[in-house]
């Protein structure tokens, strides 16, 4: 609705200005279509840039740990680091997986924390922009696209007894 504002008030714009005779109506309808296009423009543009119009949303859920690796003694959390050692992926295992895969984070959409806790979870936040209502949903139509994903929080809730392992592979 909003581009289709926009080229409404170009049309206007263009047909006040070619089609009406000098006079006080003219300029007003000129002005008010400046006024309509530099409007839809600005909050289009906010909408693309700031996510104007929208708002952020967050879904958590938890998931219990087993260890990365199967073998005997202390369960394992195993991690790869990346470049100068800042950047980790790490890879895990949750008990109601089905399949038998590791998993692993991505370093480039999630922050991953490793804290000691007797729970052995995994606690994954995820945060969405979202429109904050149905007329903002209809009018940026065609601008940013409803539920989209801004970043990822993993905390890792490990117990004392697990060992954080460093793979290579």
């Amino acid at each position: 609705m909003g581009i289709a504002l926009l080229f409404i008030s170009v049309l206007l714009f263009a047909y006040c200005m070619i089609f009406i005779e000098s006079s006080p109506a003219k300029h007003m309808w000129v002005t008010g279509s400046v006024l309509l296009l530099a409007v839809v423009s600005v909050t289009l543009i906010l909408n693309d840039t700031n996510h104007f119009g929208m708002k952020q949303i967050s879904k958590a859920q938890e998931q219990k740990l087993t260890s990365s690796v199967k073998s005997v003694g202390p369960e394992k959390l195993l991690y790869k680091k990346l470049g100068n050692g800042q950047e980790k992926i790490y890879y895990y295992r949750t008990k109601n997986d089905k399949s038998k895969k590791m998993k692993k984070t991505d370093p480039m959409t999630t922050k991953v924390r490793v804290k000691r806790s007797s729970a052995n979870k995994l606690k994954v936040v995820k945060n969405y922009w979202v429109y904050k209502n149905g007329w903002t949903k209809v009018f940026f139509a065609g601008g940013q696209p409803n539920h989209q994903f801004i970043d990822q929080h993993d905390t890792f809730l490990i117990d004392s007894d697990w060992q954080l392992v460093e793979t290579k592979k």
